[in-house]
């Protein structure tokens, strides 16, 4: 009887996901060229936000000058060997690989422009 339930809810959700599909659709169909050029514009730009982070109106993009268009934010990356995990990794006999790894982390900038799409590290 359990499972019964479960398969109720899941087919529901299904169900309803499929209807606001068609309710979003239809919606979309419903507006001018321009709204929807509009909307796309947005998400777009929410996408981009997620992705690459917000613009930094200071920043001037190295390949094309171009200023307020650059995005930024801050990333550790992994970078090498670190000398203190390679140490103890000797020293543990390699078990401290397997918590730590050997790559070092570096706090750096990740940089895309809006303008001529490009992106760096800094």
């Amino acid at each position: 009887m359990g499972d019964t339930g479960f398969y109720l809810v899941i087919l529901l959700f299904v169900i309803a996901a499929f209807a606001l599909a068609i309710w979003r659709q239809r919606a979309i169909a419903k507006m001018s060229p321009d709204e929807r050029a509009a909307m796309h514009a947005k998400v777009d730009d929410a996408r981009s936000k997620l992705k690459w982070g917000p613009r930094n109106p200071q920043l001037i993009c190295p390949h094309c000058q171009t200023c307020g268009q650059v995005r930024s934010q801050d990333l550790r990356v992994k970078r090498g060997v670190s000398g203190g995990k390679a140490t103890a990794a000797v020293l543990t006999g390699g078990v401290s690989l397997l918590a730590t790894g050997l790559s070092r982390k570096e706090a750096t900038t990740q940089a895309h422009c809006d303008h001529c799409c490009s992106d760096w590290q800094f």
